[in-house]
């Protein structure tokens, strides 16, 4: 049974493990997920007995606005719901909180399910130099 945990304390070497099985090419970094985690407003973790499974973080005002910056589940865990529950999980009680987040196309399926919309209108983000 998955238990969901709603606190920025998560097992740091878990964590790394967790987002480099899940493919991610940055954000790997021991230091700098830490930094990650204090800056988070809302986090929730997925653990099958001790094992970290899942892992989402929102960075906020807390007031208006919310940006969902990290969604990963381990890789032999997808399509058990995880994903979804920790979305629900970031979402609940913050009806005032405007949610956004940027996606890859591919994963535009599994958002809808969780019951949000495209807005392709109002992402903008700074170019490399």
């Amino acid at each position: 049974m998955i238990e969901y945990r709603e606190t920025q304390e998560v097992d740091l070497d878990q964590l790394v493990a967790l987002i480099r099985a899940a493919g991610w090419n940055r954000g790997d970094d021991p230091a700098r997920l830490e930094k990650q985690l204090a800056g988070a407003r809302y986090v929730v973790s997925a653990w099958d007995g001790a094992r970290l499974v899942g892992f989402a973080r929102a960075i906020s005002d807390g007031v208006t606005n919310a940006y969902v910056s990290t969604v990963a589940v381990l890789p032999g865990y997808p399509g058990r719901g995880i994903g979804r529950e920790m979305i629900a999980r970031l979402l609940a009680g913050k009806g005032g909180i405007s949610f956004v987040l940027h996606a890859r196309p591919e994963v535009r399926a599994f958002y809808e399910k969780c019951g949000l919309s495209e807005a392709p209108d109002m992402m903008w983000r700074r170019r490399s130099v």
